[in-house]
């Protein structure tokens, strides 16, 4: 028989939950008290309980209805003859439930590690799929540019195929004589803007 004393501020009812923590990690039960303002005492167990305690190690907690902690006391059932006081020592320190804790807490970091990792697989592949549809885009906007300036290549071509035949003419071959002048005058200007027209058409041919 145990008795639990606590103290509490006001009367409030107090919920006490017994949890076995060595050598296995198991929820005994609960069992209400109704506590007064003051000092508190509580025998464990109850009289009318039907907690039943094996031979180990077991926390006993106690809260108010609020969740404030009132008491944490840490008892060793035994069976047979007196323990000595290092085997009460070691008792109350073992405790599995906290390494069954820290092992669940590990195994739920690496899940959630390789869910991460495994989430980010796809997000790579759509980000590989952004880009190539950009490049798609890109292609496309280039070919129908291309496509746009082809005409204006192919009357530049026209234009300086004219221009250097116009260079190219003798003096005869014009029969007015102020075409004639004009001719004379800016045969090479004219044969100079044909050539680069020419130029600029084989450039952009190349280039496209």
């Amino acid at each position: 028989m145990t008795t639990l004393t606590f103290v509490l501020p006001r009367a409030a009812r107090v919920v006490f939950v017994v949890t076995q923590v060595s050598p296995v990690c198991r929820l005994v039960g609960r069992f209400v008290v109704n506590g007064h303002a003051g000092r508190n005492r509580v025998r464990f167990p109850r009289r009318a309980s039907k907690l039943k305690l094996d031979p180990g190690t077991y926390r006993i907690t106690a809260r108010t209805r609020a969740g404030r902690l009132v008491q944490r006391v840490t008892i060793v059932v035994v069976d047979g003859r007196a323990p000595t006081r290092a085997q009460i020592i070691a008792a109350r320190a073992a405790n599995v439930c906290t390494a069954t804790e820290r092992l669940a807490a590990t195994v739920s970091g690496s899940t959630g590690a390789s869910n991460t990792t495994a989430a980010e697989q796809p997000s790579a592949s759509g980000s590989s799929g952004g880009i190539s549809h950009s490049g798609a885009v890109l292609a496309s906007s280039v070919e129908k540019a291309a496509r746009a300036v082809r005409p204006v290549l192919v009357a530049l071509l026209v234009l300086s195929i004219v221009l250097l035949a116009i260079a190219s003419l003798p003096r005869l071959a014009v029969p007015e004589s102020r075409a004639n002048e004009l001719l004379a005058r800016h045969r090479m200007e004219i044969a100079g803007l044909g050539t680069a027209a020419l130029v600029a058409v084989v450039i952009a041919f190349l280039l496209g």
